[in-house]
């Protein structure tokens, strides 16, 4: 097989891919790939709200229902359903991704809800620690994070490599049988938290 020319990313807007295909082409990342796909053409899902790697190709998961499900599948004409999904995937401290088509936001009805969400994200921005990326600038960092390490020191941990000073460590803990994440102190090395154990 020829080489194929090397495209910055993939984006199938029916999510019929499967990751076996993706190994075979050279893009740097993806976005085809639901977290969760039951109301999609092809069920299944990643279920993760975190990029991961496939081979070489970084896949950015679908982590929010798309346009054409909200108004035509489910009938929703709100936003409620993205606000419900985003409260989850922070919860996760994961990575919300959006897509929208443009022919499907052009009437007044939809235009309106599509008008909506900006808003929302744009009040979101304001009051949280959110980054708002475009998806090459996701693969960059994710590539660039890859590269890092996390190294002991002196009874202490930091991270290294490239790019280094833009990473956070953080400590992973359960809590009543939750997840939480404490973030180190970013001007010293970083000393886990005390966990009790």
């Amino acid at each position: 097989m020829s080489a194929l020319p090397e495209f910055p990313a993939a984006n199938d807007p029916d999510a019929l891919e499967t990751q076996e295909w993706l190994e075979a082409l050279e893009f740097s990342f993806d976005m085809s790939m639901p977290n969760v796909a039951h109301l999609d053409p092809q069920r299944g899902g990643c279920c993760t709200v975190m990029p991961y790697f496939i081979g070489d190709i970084l896949e950015l998961p679908l982590t929010t229902v798309q346009d054409y499900t909200l108004f035509h599948l489910l009938n929703e004409w709100t936003i409620d359903l993205w606000k419900i999904q985003l409260e989850m995937i922070f919860a996760k401290n994961g990575m919300a991704t959006f897509i929208v088509h443009p022919d499907y936001v052009i009437e007044p009805d939809t235009r309106g809800v599509y008008e909506a969400l900006l808003s929302w994200l744009g009040e979101l921005r304001k009051k949280q620690a959110l980054w708002f990326a475009l998806p090459h600038e996701i693969d960059s960092w994710w590539r660039a994070r890859n590269r890092m390490s996390l190294v002991e020191d002196s009874g202490s941990w930091r991270i290294v490599g490239e790019g280094a000073e833009r990473a956070v460590l953080a400590f992973a803990k359960t809590v009543d049988r939750r997840l939480i994440y404490e973030l180190a102190d970013t001007r010293k090395p970083s000393v886990p938290p005390n966990t009790g154990s």
